[in-house]
């Protein structure tokens, strides 16, 4: 098992044993290896990992200014951590500026057995949405080239996601801006697009719109691992009324992918006692809607057809503070500040309607940490809650006053988790029936170090790999071997 570890200008693997969760050992692979090791220049910019058939690479971009091209580049990385082989030049685009060079994504299949590269050429408002869609076998040999072009200007056109699905297809999901001319008045200044290209088909696009009358859609999620349908879901906003600009209901849309029509859909308001819930009785008795700060995190198709889908109270700001000695010397400092609150979830019956929504009380307020020790993790066991004895489980750091027998209870609001060193990670075990309960998993101030449970990843149906961390700053794949743990949760 590799991560990634940046310092200074270097980037190196950190190569772990799976059984005992220890460094092995630690190879540079950009920037100076000191000459022990072959490496790749540090004139090189560090992308990202991949795997292929349990085959690692890295991937590097590097701007040729007597070119005027920005490439991408990826090298094999052997099962000992260390660079092997030679740089292959993937892909190059025309960029007239380092400033604006356009930019690749690698994305991989769901079995790990093909690989999907995304052109992003550089930005141009006026020029028309264009995307160049490369696919690439396990040994990393081209099978597929296509470009396509869409009705849409780039200004018009934020993309919000893409995947390489299941059944072959490339899917993105895009946000897609009205001119003024052409907005009607209470409709929405944006809609919902979600373009299916099939590689295989010489780059036909099939689009399918994502819109509800009178309302704006404020965070969507979408499936597409069944070989007949998508399964969409999200949040909506209503375009008049108390509520504009909160959150009102939740929707829901299954579209078949052949005829590209709705089979099923579901609109529904958020009932009254969960707004209150969530805001209070007042707001709730005004027509008010929950706060759009609620971002969708986890969209989990069930095998009856219907969905669940979970969110997260999550924002960030900063404060910014002058002060001055009285002697003419003045210093600024800024704080950054991450807010990961109530979790909410809603389950999905296939026709559209809502079976039931959760609260999931949570409160975490940390600084100066870019919110690596908050929000939470998911697993799930069985089928997503479509039998009696399935489960949900939530894994998360919190204020170890609110695990206080002594304590449990006697205030309104649970405490809120400030300092991670001495928080506790705790299970909250979700149910069929949307009930849910809270456990103790253990202390982080015990174990000399704090999970992040948002970036744990699954190895196995019911086992996950946590990172853990004792100090300093940590951000994505920037971790010391010497402060970094890393923590097995098992799922039975």
């Amino acid at each position: 098992m590799f991560a990634a570890k940046r310092a200074h200008n270097k980037v190196s693997i950190l190569k772990y044993g799976l059984k005992d969760l220890q460094v092995q050992g630690e190879y540079v692979i950009v920037g100076n290896g000191d000459g022990q090791e072959k490496t790749i220049s540090s004139d090189y910019k560090y992308s990202d990992l991949i795997t292929l058939k349990d085959v690692f690479y890295v991937s590097v971009t590097k701007y040729d200014k007597s070119a005027k091209q920005n490439n991408l580049y990826v090298q094999e990385i052997s099962d000992k951590g260390k660079l092997t082989g030679k740089l292959q030049k993937l892909e190059s685009i025309d960029a007239k500026s380092t400033f604006n060079k356009g930019d690749f994504d690698l994305i991989e299949s769901a079995d790990s057995t093909k690989l999907l590269m995304v052109d992003y050429p550089p930005y141009d408002k006026y020029a028309g949405e264009k995307f160049t869609f490369t696919t690439f076998d396990e040994h990393l040999n081209q099978d597929k080239k296509l470009q396509v072009e869409l009705p849409f200007k780039d200004k018009n056109f934020d993309l919000d996601d893409i995947t390489y699905a299941k059944d072959g297809n490339i899917y993105m999901m895009a946000k897609i801006m009205l001119e003024k001319k052409d907005k009607s008045k209470d409709e929405a200044s944006y809609y919902y697009e979600l373009l299916s290209v099939n590689p295989n088909g010489n780059g036909s696009v099939m689009q399918y719109d994502i819109k509800l009358p009178q309302k704006y859609i404020d965070g969507i999620a979408y499936r597409t691992d069944d070989d007949k349908d998508i399964v969409c879901s999200g949040f909506y906003g209503n375009t008049t009324g108390t509520a504009k600009g909160d959150i009102s209901g939740v929707f829901y849309m299954r579209i078949n992918k052949s005829s590209q029509k709705v089979d099923a859909t579901g609109v529904k308001d958020l009932d009254k006692s969960f707004i209150a819930d969530l805001t209070s009785e007042r707001k709730a008795n005004k027509g008010k809607g929950i706060s759009n700060d609620f971002t969708l995190r986890n969209f989990i198709r069930k095998d009856d057809g219907g969905a669940i889908m979970f969110a997260e109270y999550s924002y960030d700001y900063t404060v910014t503070v002058t002060t001055s000695d009285g002697h003419g010397g003045v210093s600024t400092r800024t704080d950054y500040h991450y807010v990961r609150n109530n979790i909410i979830a809603v389950n999905i019956n296939p026709d559209g309607s809502i079976k039931w929504c959760a609260n999931i009380p949570k409160y975490q307020h940390t600084v100066n940490d870019g919110g690596s020790f908050s929000s939470y993790m998911l697993a799930i066991k069985g089928k997503a809650l479509t039998k009696q004895d399935d489960k949900i489980y939530l894994v998360y750091n919190d204020n170890p006053i609110n695990m206080d027998p002594t304590k449990i209870g006697t205030e309104d609001k649970p405490k809120t988790m400030t300092n991670s060193k001495k928080s506790t990670a705790v299970l909250v075990e979700l149910s069929e029936d949307g009930q849910f309960t809270k456990k103790t998993l253990f202390s982080n101030k015990d174990n000399d170090a704090t999970i992040m449970p948002s970036h744990g990843f699954k190895i196995t149906n019911n086992e996950f790999i946590v990172p853990a961390y004792n100090g300093g700053f940590w951000c994505c794949i920037s971790f010391s071997s010497a402060k970094s743990k890393l923590a097995r949760i098992e799922f039975k």
